[in-house]
């Protein structure tokens, strides 16, 4: 198989083309080829194929090689080769066409050097397209290069050999606020204020043909550029490298300036921030400290120093050697703190309960992260440490009211419900006995009784058990829940749910219970005790805070009345959650019972959550 060759045939003649396929396939050659003899089928060929040759007649009746050549350029198709072949063309004719842009012309009746002139031709086009190819490249790097130069933050200044300026770019003009046409005059090899600073040896180091680093210089604008008076003075970071010809001349030397006036200055601003974390360091309230992996503090603020019971820091880090085994009330959850650390890096809400100075116990939230040495390893660790004493007492109450709660309700159940429930079932066994007549209808009205008794007592059982049911539920259906029990067995009393806009529809998780807790114990005691004809719970939210207020019409209460269990539970739970509670009575008017709690803890990503203890 031949070389493939795509030609294109300007010819009017058919038989002179076949002529030149057999001469183009004798030299080897196995064309792709089209033949046009008018303007427009050129064009359309030019436009709907790709060809490595053009041959062309010079005269036909309805086209020209000049107007196929005129046509060719116009396409800009200027490294085509286009080979003139005709049966008649003049001397002149020939030397014309060769000027206007064709390759070679040949007679039709002498067609011997048609493949080497295509061979010849086709070599010179690739050399011609990559002379072009070449020319575009070396375009686009200059180009790339001054834009490269002209938009680098870094100010650029060139020089020729001499020390004359050439070239500035932007950044050099923003640098010292002046023009390269304002400082026609300036020499970088007679600026006395290089030589003052001593500078010079580098400056000439690379103009001599050595690449260098320039030191930190601050330097005197208006020394430096005389034209220049209103250009602070700058702190100036430069490198200077010579640009050499093939043979090693220097042809221009290039200066890199870069501004580190505000690094430095920023240098300065790091120092004041660290002596304002220093100053917040020595003052947090919470504690702050660094220890070895082994256990050993190595830094400790006065909050940290104070919640451990010492006087100062100084007494602390001296006398504590190993936290596990002088601070931590169970040493072996030290070790959870590090297999935490190493698998999350960061321990957050960790708490623990350590041993004062005195002995007293403390519990403590640890926020720490793992401090890892060169080779990966924990090498120590830091972090803060908040006194959570109190929010523990609370836990530790609510759990105890909790269980009083359990207590209370299988108190009921067993002395009230069971006891009904005995009755009711004895009695109908004794029933069956008891002769037809006044006595057993009597009794049966007694077994109603204690039924009615049990199943309401059972119902009350139920209603606090409840919120343990709701635990996964969204809050808002958990209290609507509430309340719509509460209409079903608070005869007498109108219950209302109102949800303002805004309000989180879901919200869910165990810090909600006790929500739900506290608004059922409201509902309850105004169902109860209060004799309200109607509660209304109402729901909202503002910055970052849920608000529950629950309000009744009932008899209220007076200054002077004691708190009871229910009330102190219910002053409990929003505590644990570390929320306010708001309640007041006016005796003869009704009560309102109003909390506080911030969002991010009953979402869970509060420090107050609850566990489900």
């Amino acid at each position: 198989m031949g070389v493939g060759l795509k030609v294109l045939f300007v010819e009017d003649s058919e038989d002179d083309t076949m002529l030149l396929l057999r001469r183009l396939r004798k030299g080897g050659y196995d064309p792709i080829w089209e033949r046009v003899d008018t303007s427009a089928d050129m064009e359309a060929a030019l436009d709907g194929a790709s060809w490595d040759l053009v041959i062309s007649d010079h005269s036909m009746p309805a086209f020209s090689s000049s107007a196929a050549l005129g046509l060719l350029r116009r396409k800009g198709f200027v490294d085509l080769p286009f080979i003139i072949v005709s049966g008649q063309i003049g001397e002149d004719a020939a030397v014309a066409a060769m000027k206007a842009g064709a390759h070679d012309y040949l007679m039709k009746d002498d067609l011997a050097r048609l493949n080497s002139a295509i061979e010849r031709e086709l070599r010179e086009a690739e050399v011609r397209r990559e002379r072009r190819r070449a020319e575009v490249a070396l375009r686009a790097s200059e180009t790339r290069f001054r834009l490269m130069i002209e938009q680098s933050p870094l100010s650029t200044q060139i020089f020729s050999p001499d020390g004359r300026t050439l070239r500035v770019n932007r950044a050099w003009e923003e640098l010292w606020g002046v023009t390269l046409d304002q400082i026609p005059e300036y020499n970088i090899l007679q600026d006395p204020q290089l030589v003052e600073k001593g500078i010079m040896p580098y400056i000439e180091r690379a103009f001599a043909g050595r690449a260098t680093a320039v030191p930190p210089v601050r330097y005197e604008p208006e020394a430096t550029i005389p034209s220049v008076s209103d250009v602070a003075h700058r702190w100036v970071q430069a490198f200077i490298y010579p640009v050499k010809d093939a043979d090693g001349r220097v042809q221009e030397v290039v200066l890199v300036h870069e501004d580190i006036t505000e690094r430095r200055a920023a240098e300065q601003e790091r120092r004041m921030a660290e002596e304002k974390y220093r100053s917040i360091f020595e003052n947090a309230v919470e504690g702050i400290f660094q220890t070895t992996l082994e256990g050993k503090f190595l830094t400790a603020n006065p909050a940290m120093a104070r919640m451990l019971g010492y006087e100062s820091p100084e007494e602390l880090l001296g006398t504590i050697s190993n936290i596990r085994d002088q601070l931590y009330v169970v040493p072996e959850r030290r070790g959870e703190i590090y297999q935490l650390a190493l698998r999350e890096s960061f321990v957050s809400g960790f708490e623990v309960e350590m041993l004062r100075k005195d002995g007293s116990p403390v519990w403590v939230s640890i926020n720490a992260r793992a401090v890892p040495d060169p080779g990966g390893d924990i090498a120590g660790y830091e972090g803060t440490i908040e006194d959570i004493t109190e929010r523990k007492r609370a836990e530790e109450a609510l759990r105890e009211i909790r269980e009083a709660e359990r207590r209370r309700i299988a108190r009921e159940l067993h002395d009230v419900v069971l006891q009904d429930l005995t009755y009711a079932l004895q009695s109908m066994q004794v029933l069956k006995r008891i002769p037809e007549g006044a006595g057993r209808a009597d009794e049966t009205e007694r077994q109603v009784e204690a039924l009615k008794r049990a199943v309401g007592g059972l119902r009350e059982a139920i209603y606090d058990l409840r919120p343990e049911s709701v635990r996964e539920r969204p809050l808002i259906r958990a209290i609507a829940s509430i309340v719509e029990l509460n209409r079903q067995i608070g005869e007498g009393c109108e219950f209302e749910l109102i949800v303002d806009d805004g309000f989180p529809v879901d919200v869910s998780g165990p810090s909600g219970v006790e929500v739900v807790r506290v608004v059922q114990e409201a509902l309850a005691n105004a169902r109860r005790h209060s004799g309200a004809r109607h509660a209304v719970v109402t729901l909202g939210a503002t910055d970052g805070e849920v608000l529950v207020e629950v309000e009744d019409d009932g008899r209220g209460f007076g200054p002077e009345t004691s708190y009871g269990m229910g009330l102190t539970g219910m002053r409990e739970r929003v505590l644990a959650l570390g929320g306010k509670l708001e309640v007041e009575g006016r005796e003869g008017v009704g009560t309102r019972v109003f909390l506080r709690v911030e969002l991010a803890v009953l979402t869970g990503e509060g420090a107050g959550e609850l566990s489900n203890t």
